[in-house]
Protein backbone atom coordinates (compact mmCIF):
# COMPACT_ATOMS: atom_id res chain seq x y z
CA UNK A 1 0.00 0.00 0.00
CA UNK A 2 3.18 2.33 1.18
CA UNK A 3 4.69 1.70 -1.89
CA UNK A 4 1.91 2.22 -4.15
CA UNK A 5 0.57 5.36 -2.20
CA UNK A 6 4.37 7.13 -2.73
CA UNK A 7 4.98 5.83 -6.27
CA UNK A 8 4.05 9.18 -8.23
CA UNK A 9 5.18 10.83 -5.25
CA UNK A 10 8.16 13.10 -4.14
CA UNK A 11 8.63 12.97 -0.97
CA UNK A 12 10.76 16.54 -0.67
CA UNK A 13 8.21 18.18 -2.48
CA UNK A 14 5.65 17.45 -0.42
CA UNK A 15 7.51 17.92 2.85
CA UNK A 16 7.79 21.52 1.86
CA UNK A 17 3.95 22.27 2.67
CA UNK A 18 4.75 20.13 6.61
CA UNK A 19 7.57 22.67 6.98
CA UNK A 20 5.86 25.71 6.20
CA UNK A 21 3.24 24.95 8.26
CA UNK A 22 5.54 24.53 11.50
CA UNK A 23 7.33 27.23 10.35
CA UNK A 24 4.40 29.80 10.57
CA UNK A 25 3.19 28.20 13.98
CA UNK A 26 6.47 28.14 16.14
CA UNK A 27 7.47 31.89 14.48
CA UNK A 28 4.37 33.23 15.26
CA UNK A 29 5.29 32.46 19.13
CA UNK A 30 8.51 34.88 19.02
CA UNK A 31 7.20 37.11 16.54
CA UNK A 32 3.97 37.95 19.00
CA UNK A 33 6.66 38.94 21.76
CA UNK A 34 8.56 42.24 20.26
CA UNK A 35 5.05 43.49 19.80
CA UNK A 36 3.14 43.14 23.03
CA UNK A 37 4.42 46.41 24.50
CA UNK A 38 2.71 48.35 21.57
CA UNK A 39 -0.43 46.42 21.64
CA UNK A 40 -0.71 46.72 25.08
CA UNK A 41 -0.42 50.41 24.41
CA UNK A 42 -2.91 50.47 21.73
CA UNK A 43 -5.62 48.60 23.61
CA UNK A 44 -5.04 50.32 27.00
CA UNK A 45 -4.48 46.47 28.33
CA UNK A 46 -3.63 45.48 31.58
CA UNK A 47 -0.69 42.88 32.33
CA UNK A 48 -3.42 40.28 32.74
CA UNK A 49 -5.28 40.84 29.35
CA UNK A 50 -1.38 40.80 27.19
CA UNK A 51 -0.37 37.48 29.43
CA UNK A 52 -4.16 35.99 28.43
CA UNK A 53 -3.33 36.77 24.88
CA UNK A 54 -0.21 34.10 25.01
CA UNK A 55 -1.76 31.67 28.15
CA UNK A 56 -5.15 31.30 26.10
CA UNK A 57 -3.56 30.34 22.87
CA UNK A 58 -0.75 27.98 24.68
CA UNK A 59 -4.05 26.38 26.96
CA UNK A 60 -5.86 25.54 23.77
CA UNK A 61 -2.51 24.33 21.77
CA UNK A 62 -1.57 22.16 24.63
CA UNK A 63 -5.18 20.50 25.15
CA UNK A 64 -5.90 19.66 21.69
CA UNK A 65 -2.61 18.40 20.14
CA UNK A 66 -3.05 14.72 21.21
CA UNK A 67 -6.94 15.09 19.98
CA UNK A 68 -6.05 15.89 16.55
CA UNK A 69 -2.77 13.51 16.09
CA UNK A 70 -5.30 10.85 17.06
CA UNK A 71 -8.11 12.69 14.48
CA UNK A 72 -5.21 12.46 11.81
CA UNK A 73 -4.75 8.55 11.76
CA UNK A 74 -8.37 8.14 11.68
CA UNK A 75 -8.76 10.64 8.73
CA UNK A 76 -7.05 11.70 5.73
CA UNK A 77 -4.33 13.33 7.55
CA UNK A 78 -2.95 15.42 3.87
CA UNK A 79 -6.26 17.50 3.81
CA UNK A 80 -6.47 17.72 7.53
CA UNK A 81 -3.19 19.71 7.83
CA UNK A 82 -4.33 21.86 4.84
CA UNK A 83 -7.48 22.68 6.71
CA UNK A 84 -5.12 23.60 9.53
CA UNK A 85 -3.18 25.64 7.76
CA UNK A 86 -5.89 27.43 6.68
CA UNK A 87 -7.45 28.04 10.54
CA UNK A 88 -4.24 29.44 11.44
CA UNK A 89 -4.09 31.96 8.75
CA UNK A 90 -8.50 32.73 9.21
CA UNK A 91 -7.24 33.22 12.88
CA UNK A 92 -4.12 35.53 11.82
CA UNK A 93 -5.84 37.74 10.06
CA UNK A 94 -8.86 38.02 12.20
CA UNK A 95 -5.97 38.60 15.26
CA UNK A 96 -4.62 41.59 12.93
CA UNK A 97 -8.21 42.64 12.70
CA UNK A 98 -9.09 42.88 16.16
CA UNK A 99 -10.93 45.85 18.11
CA UNK A 100 -11.45 44.78 21.60
CA UNK A 101 -8.92 42.82 23.66
CA UNK A 102 -11.85 40.25 24.50
CA UNK A 103 -12.12 39.56 20.75
CA UNK A 104 -8.21 39.21 19.79
CA UNK A 105 -7.97 36.74 22.71
CA UNK A 106 -10.88 34.76 21.00
CA UNK A 107 -8.93 35.26 17.72
CA UNK A 108 -5.80 33.71 19.46
CA UNK A 109 -8.16 30.46 20.31
CA UNK A 110 -9.04 30.22 16.67
CA UNK A 111 -5.21 30.30 15.38
CA UNK A 112 -4.12 27.71 18.23
CA UNK A 113 -7.10 25.31 17.07
CA UNK A 114 -5.10 26.14 13.35
CA UNK A 115 -2.01 25.60 15.37
CA UNK A 116 -2.62 22.32 17.21
CA UNK A 117 -3.36 19.94 13.87
CA UNK A 118 -0.77 21.37 12.24
CA UNK A 119 1.76 20.49 15.64
CA UNK A 120 0.08 17.44 16.33
CA UNK A 121 0.33 15.81 12.59
CA UNK A 122 3.72 17.51 11.38
CA UNK A 123 5.97 14.25 12.86
CA UNK A 124 3.36 11.57 11.69
CA UNK A 125 3.24 13.16 7.91
CA UNK A 126 7.32 13.01 7.83
CA UNK A 127 6.74 8.90 9.09
CA UNK A 128 4.32 8.44 6.42
CA UNK A 129 5.93 10.57 3.63
CA UNK A 130 9.82 9.25 4.14
CA UNK A 131 10.58 5.32 4.24
CA UNK A 132 13.57 4.38 6.55
CA UNK A 133 16.62 5.45 6.15
CA UNK A 134 15.41 9.00 4.67
CA UNK A 135 13.63 10.17 7.86
CA UNK A 136 16.10 11.32 9.30
CA UNK A 137 17.51 13.73 7.13
CA UNK A 138 13.47 14.88 6.82
CA UNK A 139 13.63 15.45 10.48
CA UNK A 140 16.87 17.61 10.16
CA UNK A 141 15.24 19.76 7.75
CA UNK A 142 12.68 20.11 9.93
CA UNK A 143 13.96 21.22 13.19
CA UNK A 144 16.09 23.95 11.29
CA UNK A 145 12.83 25.31 10.39
CA UNK A 146 11.65 25.15 13.88
CA UNK A 147 15.19 26.24 15.70
CA UNK A 148 15.25 29.37 12.52
CA UNK A 149 11.40 30.42 12.49
CA UNK A 150 11.62 30.83 16.40
CA UNK A 151 14.93 32.92 16.17
CA UNK A 152 13.86 35.20 13.30
CA UNK A 153 10.98 35.86 15.10
CA UNK A 154 11.75 38.71 16.97
CA UNK A 155 14.20 40.43 14.25
CA UNK A 156 10.82 40.13 12.21
CA UNK A 157 8.54 41.19 15.03
CA UNK A 158 10.85 44.15 15.82
CA UNK A 159 11.41 45.19 11.95
CA UNK A 160 7.54 44.88 11.00
CA UNK A 161 6.54 46.34 14.29
CA UNK A 162 8.84 49.55 14.19
CA UNK A 163 8.34 50.16 10.33
CA UNK A 164 4.81 48.80 9.59
CA UNK A 165 2.46 48.49 12.84
CA UNK A 166 1.92 45.41 15.11
CA UNK A 167 -0.65 44.05 12.83
CA UNK A 168 1.55 42.84 10.35
CA UNK A 169 3.37 40.58 12.86
CA UNK A 170 -0.36 38.64 12.10
CA UNK A 171 -0.76 39.49 8.27
CA UNK A 172 2.48 38.22 7.30
CA UNK A 173 0.88 35.00 8.34
CA UNK A 174 -1.81 35.39 5.61
CA UNK A 175 0.56 34.92 2.46
CA UNK A 176 2.92 32.46 4.19
CA UNK A 177 -0.59 29.96 4.86
CA UNK A 178 -1.55 30.63 1.41
CA UNK A 179 1.03 29.54 -0.11
CA UNK A 180 1.20 26.23 2.26
CA UNK A 181 -2.64 25.45 1.24
CA UNK A 182 -1.70 25.78 -1.85
CA UNK A 183 1.11 23.65 -2.05
CA UNK A 184 -0.62 20.81 0.40
CA UNK A 185 -3.58 20.53 -2.31
CA UNK A 186 -0.49 20.21 -5.08
CA UNK A 187 1.72 17.81 -3.08
CA UNK A 188 0.48 15.70 -0.92
CA UNK A 189 -0.57 12.50 -1.90
CA UNK A 190 -3.44 10.56 0.16
CA UNK A 191 -2.12 10.13 4.13
CA UNK A 192 -3.47 8.76 7.38
CA UNK A 193 -6.56 7.21 7.51
CA UNK A 194 -4.66 4.17 8.39
CA UNK A 195 -6.70 3.76 12.06
CA UNK A 196 -10.55 3.38 11.89
CA UNK A 197 -10.92 3.74 16.05
CA UNK A 198 -13.84 6.35 16.90
CA UNK A 199 -12.53 8.71 18.88
CA UNK A 200 -13.40 8.59 22.96
CA UNK A 201 -14.57 12.10 23.91
CA UNK A 202 -14.79 11.09 27.88
CA UNK A 203 -11.08 10.77 27.01
CA UNK A 204 -10.91 14.27 25.56
CA UNK A 205 -12.76 16.05 28.17
CA UNK A 206 -11.02 14.28 31.03
CA UNK A 207 -7.37 15.13 29.18
CA UNK A 208 -8.42 19.03 28.47
CA UNK A 209 -9.34 19.63 31.46
CA UNK A 210 -6.23 17.87 33.47
CA UNK A 211 -3.92 19.26 30.38
CA UNK A 212 -5.49 22.49 30.87
CA UNK A 213 -5.24 23.54 34.62
CA UNK A 214 -1.78 21.94 34.70
CA UNK A 215 -0.50 24.82 31.74
CA UNK A 216 -2.57 26.83 33.90
CA UNK A 217 -0.55 26.20 36.99
CA UNK A 218 2.90 26.44 35.28
CA UNK A 219 1.99 29.82 33.36
CA UNK A 220 0.60 31.47 36.62
CA UNK A 221 2.41 29.98 38.82
CA UNK A 222 5.09 32.69 39.31
CA UNK A 223 2.50 35.25 39.68
CA UNK A 224 0.34 34.12 42.25
CA UNK A 225 3.08 32.27 44.34
CA UNK A 226 4.15 29.08 43.91
CA UNK A 227 3.05 28.12 47.27
CA UNK A 228 -0.68 29.95 46.84
CA UNK A 229 -3.85 28.10 47.29
CA UNK A 230 -4.71 28.71 43.40
CA UNK A 231 -1.46 27.46 41.82
CA UNK A 232 -1.49 24.45 44.77
CA UNK A 233 -5.04 23.48 43.72
CA UNK A 234 -4.98 23.74 40.20
CA UNK A 235 -1.71 21.08 40.40
CA UNK A 236 -4.20 19.26 42.65
CA UNK A 237 -7.19 19.40 39.88
CA UNK A 238 -5.07 18.70 37.24
CA UNK A 239 -3.26 15.61 38.40
CA UNK A 240 -6.78 14.14 39.45
CA UNK A 241 -8.24 14.38 35.92
CA UNK A 242 -5.33 13.50 34.48
CA UNK A 243 -5.03 10.25 37.05
CA UNK A 244 -8.79 9.71 36.03
CA UNK A 245 -7.71 10.22 32.09
CA UNK A 246 -4.79 7.23 32.40
CA UNK A 247 -7.36 4.77 34.24
CA UNK A 248 -9.88 5.79 31.43
CA UNK A 249 -7.43 5.69 28.75
CA UNK A 250 -6.05 1.83 30.31
CA UNK A 251 -9.50 0.30 30.35
CA UNK A 252 -10.94 1.96 27.04
CA UNK A 253 -11.47 -0.14 23.83
CA UNK A 254 -10.38 2.85 21.90
CA UNK A 255 -8.13 5.17 23.77
CA UNK A 256 -7.24 8.77 23.07
CA UNK A 257 -3.99 7.89 24.00
CA UNK A 258 -3.04 4.36 23.60
CA UNK A 259 -0.37 4.29 27.31
CA UNK A 260 0.90 1.49 26.21
CA UNK A 261 3.07 4.11 23.99
CA UNK A 262 4.76 5.02 27.28
CA UNK A 263 6.12 1.42 27.54
CA UNK A 264 7.78 2.05 24.11
CA UNK A 265 11.44 2.44 25.28
CA UNK A 266 12.81 4.37 22.35
CA UNK A 267 9.44 6.60 22.58
CA UNK A 268 9.45 7.47 25.73
CA UNK A 269 13.45 7.78 26.59
CA UNK A 270 13.96 10.46 23.33
CA UNK A 271 11.13 12.49 24.84
CA UNK A 272 11.94 13.24 27.74
CA UNK A 273 15.67 13.86 27.16
CA UNK A 274 14.79 16.12 24.68
CA UNK A 275 11.84 18.00 27.02
CA UNK A 276 14.46 18.85 29.33
CA UNK A 277 17.16 20.03 26.73
CA UNK A 278 14.26 22.33 25.19
CA UNK A 279 12.99 23.05 28.82
CA UNK A 280 16.02 25.14 29.14
CA UNK A 281 16.52 26.34 25.85
CA UNK A 282 13.43 27.90 26.20
CA UNK A 283 14.03 29.86 29.58
CA UNK A 284 17.57 30.92 27.68
CA UNK A 285 15.54 32.18 25.21
CA UNK A 286 13.18 34.16 27.12
CA UNK A 287 15.70 35.89 29.38
CA UNK A 288 18.75 36.77 26.50
CA UNK A 289 16.27 39.26 24.72
CA UNK A 290 16.06 41.31 28.43
CA UNK A 291 19.49 41.32 28.67
CA UNK A 292 20.61 42.10 25.11
CA UNK A 293 17.79 44.95 24.90
CA UNK A 294 18.31 45.91 28.93
CA UNK A 295 21.61 45.36 30.19
CA UNK A 296 23.70 46.04 26.68
CA UNK A 297 21.00 48.72 25.20
CA UNK A 298 20.24 46.87 21.84
CA UNK A 299 17.37 47.64 19.35
CA UNK A 300 15.08 44.97 19.45
CA UNK A 301 16.08 44.15 15.27
CA UNK A 302 19.29 44.48 16.67
CA UNK A 303 19.29 41.90 19.53
CA UNK A 304 17.57 39.34 17.21
CA UNK A 305 20.28 39.44 14.73
CA UNK A 306 22.98 38.78 17.82
CA UNK A 307 20.85 35.90 18.21
CA UNK A 308 21.26 34.86 14.78
CA UNK A 309 24.25 32.14 15.90
CA UNK A 310 21.73 30.13 17.23
CA UNK A 311 19.87 29.73 14.28
CA UNK A 312 22.91 29.28 11.66
CA UNK A 313 24.71 26.95 14.02
CA UNK A 314 21.30 25.07 14.22
CA UNK A 315 21.01 25.29 10.49
CA UNK A 316 24.46 23.63 10.07
CA UNK A 317 24.11 20.61 12.81
CA UNK A 318 20.70 19.51 12.50
CA UNK A 319 20.51 17.84 8.70
CA UNK A 320 24.22 16.38 9.52
CA UNK A 321 22.95 14.99 13.04
CA UNK A 322 19.45 13.64 11.24
CA UNK A 323 21.48 11.58 8.42
CA UNK A 324 23.63 10.25 11.13
CA UNK A 325 20.64 9.06 12.90
CA UNK A 326 19.61 6.65 10.73
CA UNK A 327 23.59 5.25 10.05
CA UNK A 328 25.12 5.20 13.29
CA UNK A 329 23.98 4.88 16.75
CA UNK A 330 21.99 7.73 17.52
CA UNK A 331 23.02 7.63 21.14
CA UNK A 332 25.99 9.50 19.80
CA UNK A 333 25.29 12.97 18.57
CA UNK A 334 22.06 12.95 21.38
CA UNK A 335 24.42 12.19 24.16
CA UNK A 336 26.88 14.54 22.38
CA UNK A 337 24.17 17.42 22.26
CA UNK A 338 23.81 17.76 26.37
CA UNK A 339 27.18 18.21 26.38
CA UNK A 340 27.78 21.05 23.94
CA UNK A 341 24.75 22.79 25.34
CA UNK A 342 25.95 22.66 28.70
CA UNK A 343 29.66 24.39 27.20
CA UNK A 344 27.63 26.92 26.26
CA UNK A 345 25.53 27.61 29.39
CA UNK A 346 28.91 27.62 31.34
CA UNK A 347 30.21 30.31 28.95
CA UNK A 348 27.04 32.09 29.51
CA UNK A 349 27.70 32.63 32.91
CA UNK A 350 30.20 34.70 32.56
CA UNK A 351 28.22 37.04 30.73
CA UNK A 352 28.50 41.02 31.82
CA UNK A 353 27.71 44.91 30.77
CA UNK A 354 30.65 44.80 28.41
CA UNK A 355 29.84 42.15 26.11
CA UNK A 356 29.78 41.82 22.09
CA UNK A 357 28.49 40.42 19.88
CA UNK A 358 31.72 37.83 18.85
CA UNK A 359 32.00 37.18 22.76
CA UNK A 360 27.99 36.02 22.60
CA UNK A 361 28.46 34.46 19.33
CA UNK A 362 29.95 30.99 20.58
CA UNK A 363 27.70 30.08 23.38
CA UNK A 364 24.76 31.09 21.56
CA UNK A 365 25.97 28.83 18.61
CA UNK A 366 26.79 26.16 20.78
CA UNK A 367 23.45 26.32 22.61
CA UNK A 368 21.49 26.32 18.77
CA UNK A 369 24.15 23.07 18.32
CA UNK A 370 23.43 21.30 20.90
CA UNK A 371 19.46 21.34 20.07
CA UNK A 372 20.43 20.58 16.66
CA UNK A 373 22.32 17.36 17.43
CA UNK A 374 19.73 16.71 19.73
CA UNK A 375 16.11 17.29 18.42
CA UNK A 376 16.23 15.28 14.81
CA UNK A 377 17.61 12.58 16.13
CA UNK A 378 15.27 12.36 18.55
CA UNK A 379 12.23 12.82 16.83
CA UNK A 380 13.90 10.04 14.34
CA UNK A 381 14.10 7.33 17.38
CA UNK A 382 10.77 7.75 18.57
CA UNK A 383 8.51 7.59 15.19
CA UNK A 384 10.38 4.60 13.95
CA UNK A 385 9.77 2.81 17.00
CA UNK A 386 5.72 3.39 17.12
CA UNK A 387 3.37 1.76 15.45
CA UNK A 388 2.21 3.60 11.36
CA UNK A 389 -1.51 3.05 12.73
CA UNK A 390 -0.45 5.27 15.92
CA UNK A 391 2.16 7.93 14.21
CA UNK A 392 -0.66 10.62 15.03
CA UNK A 393 -0.75 9.72 18.38
CA UNK A 394 2.49 9.52 19.02
CA UNK A 395 3.20 13.05 17.46
CA UNK A 396 0.39 15.21 19.05
CA UNK A 397 2.16 13.42 22.22
CA UNK A 398 5.16 14.74 21.52
CA UNK A 399 4.62 17.89 20.16
CA UNK A 400 2.38 18.46 24.13
CA UNK A 401 5.40 17.11 26.06
CA UNK A 402 7.35 19.65 23.76
CA UNK A 403 4.93 22.43 24.52
CA UNK A 404 4.88 22.02 27.96
CA UNK A 405 8.82 21.46 28.47
CA UNK A 406 8.57 25.10 26.87
CA UNK A 407 5.70 26.52 29.28
CA UNK A 408 7.71 25.04 32.07
CA UNK A 409 11.30 26.41 31.06
CA UNK A 410 10.01 29.74 30.57
CA UNK A 411 8.47 29.44 34.02
CA UNK A 412 11.38 28.21 35.61
CA UNK A 413 13.78 30.78 33.96
CA UNK A 414 11.65 33.52 35.67
CA UNK A 415 11.12 32.18 38.95
CA UNK A 416 15.25 31.71 39.20
CA UNK A 417 15.43 34.63 37.99
CA UNK A 418 13.04 36.79 40.04
CA UNK A 419 14.22 34.92 43.57
CA UNK A 420 18.17 36.11 42.65
CA UNK A 421 16.78 39.72 42.14
CA UNK A 422 15.07 39.86 45.13
CA UNK A 423 17.74 38.52 47.29
CA UNK A 424 19.94 41.30 45.91
CA UNK A 425 17.72 43.68 45.73
CA UNK A 426 14.74 43.63 48.84
CA UNK A 427 11.60 43.61 47.54
CA UNK A 428 12.30 43.94 44.35
CA UNK A 429 8.76 42.35 43.34
CA UNK A 430 8.23 39.77 40.88
CA UNK A 431 9.25 41.24 37.32
CA UNK A 432 11.90 41.12 35.19
CA UNK A 433 13.44 44.70 34.23
CA UNK A 434 12.25 45.92 31.14
CA UNK A 435 14.46 47.57 29.00
CA UNK A 436 12.66 51.05 29.40
CA UNK A 437 12.94 50.17 33.29
CA UNK A 438 17.01 50.17 32.68
CA UNK A 439 16.74 53.46 29.99
CA UNK A 440 14.88 55.23 32.51
CA UNK A 441 17.62 54.71 35.40
CA UNK A 442 20.23 55.15 32.45
CA UNK A 443 18.35 58.62 31.86
CA UNK A 444 18.80 59.65 35.91
CA UNK A 445 22.92 58.30 36.15
CA UNK A 446 23.29 61.10 33.31
CA UNK A 447 22.20 63.45 35.96
CA UNK A 448 23.77 62.22 38.72
CA UNK A 449 22.43 59.78 40.21
CA UNK A 450 24.06 56.43 39.06
CA UNK A 451 23.12 53.98 42.06
CA UNK A 452 20.12 53.07 41.15
CA UNK A 453 21.68 52.39 37.46
CA UNK A 454 24.38 50.33 39.11
CA UNK A 455 22.25 48.46 41.24
CA UNK A 456 19.96 46.80 38.74
CA UNK A 457 22.31 46.46 35.98
CA UNK A 458 24.49 44.53 38.72
CA UNK A 459 21.89 42.41 40.08
CA UNK A 460 20.11 41.55 36.46
CA UNK A 461 23.27 40.35 35.24
CA UNK A 462 23.87 38.04 38.71
CA UNK A 463 20.25 36.91 37.88
CA UNK A 464 20.77 35.76 34.81
CA UNK A 465 24.16 33.60 35.94
CA UNK A 466 22.09 31.81 38.65
CA UNK A 467 19.64 31.01 36.07
CA UNK A 468 22.64 29.50 33.94
CA UNK A 469 24.01 27.62 36.49
CA UNK A 470 21.24 26.34 37.93
CA UNK A 471 20.09 25.00 34.24
CA UNK A 472 23.21 22.98 33.72
CA UNK A 473 22.14 19.97 36.34
CA UNK A 474 18.75 19.83 34.45
CA UNK A 475 20.79 19.39 30.88
CA UNK A 476 22.65 16.60 32.49
CA UNK A 477 19.59 14.89 33.44
CA UNK A 478 19.27 14.43 29.63
CA UNK A 479 21.94 12.70 28.80
CA UNK A 480 21.68 10.55 31.88
CA UNK A 481 18.26 9.28 30.22
CA UNK A 482 20.11 9.27 26.53
CA UNK A 483 23.49 7.79 28.24
CA UNK A 484 21.03 4.30 29.76
CA UNK A 485 17.90 4.58 28.20
CA UNK A 486 17.87 4.91 24.66
CA UNK A 487 18.53 2.08 22.69
CA UNK A 488 20.35 3.22 19.53
CA UNK A 489 21.49 -0.49 17.89
CA UNK A 490 17.27 -1.20 18.35
CA UNK A 491 16.42 1.53 16.14
CA UNK A 492 19.26 0.86 13.28
CA UNK A 493 17.94 -2.55 13.32
CA UNK A 494 14.41 -2.08 12.84
CA UNK A 495 14.86 0.97 10.29
CA UNK A 496 17.72 -2.00 8.38
CA UNK A 497 14.52 -4.11 8.87
CA UNK A 498 12.06 -2.12 7.09
CA UNK A 499 14.34 -0.92 4.86
CA UNK A 500 15.11 -4.65 3.49
CA UNK A 501 11.16 -5.41 3.28
CA UNK A 502 10.66 -2.42 1.39
CA UNK A 503 13.84 -3.25 -1.23
CA UNK A 504 11.90 -6.57 -1.47
CA UNK A 505 8.51 -5.20 -2.36
CA UNK A 506 9.99 -3.04 -5.12
CA UNK A 507 12.11 -5.99 -6.42
CA UNK A 508 8.67 -7.92 -6.70
CA UNK A 509 7.07 -4.86 -8.77
CA UNK A 510 10.14 -4.81 -11.11
CA UNK A 511 9.95 -8.35 -11.60
CA UNK A 512 6.04 -8.60 -11.84
CA UNK A 513 6.14 -5.56 -14.28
Amino acid sequence: MFGKRMKNTNPWLALIPVVIGMFMVVMDTSILMVALPKITQDFQATASDVQWLLNAYLITLVVLLIVFGKIGDATRRDLLYTAGMAIFLIGSYLSAKSWDIGVFILFRVIQAVGGSVIMGNSLALITELFPPGQRGAAMGVQSILIATSFALGPVIGGWLTTNLSWHWVFYINVPIGLVGVLLGFVFFPPLGGVSKEPIDFVGVILLAIGLGFFTLAVIKGQDWGWWDRKTIWSFIISLAWLAAFVAREASCEYPILDVSLFKIRNFTAPMLALSFLTMIFAAAIFLIPYYLQGVLCLSAETAGIWMLPMSFANFAVSPISGKLSDRINPQVTMCLAPIVFSLGLMMLTDIGVNDDFWSLALPFAMLGAGVGMMMPAAMNVMMSAVPPEKAGMASGTFQTSNSLARSIGISFGGAVFTSKMNELITNFGNMIPSPQMIKMMGLLAKRGNVLPLLEIVDAFVKSLHAVFSTAIPLVSISLVITAFFVRGEEHLRKIGRKARRRDRARRKVAVSG
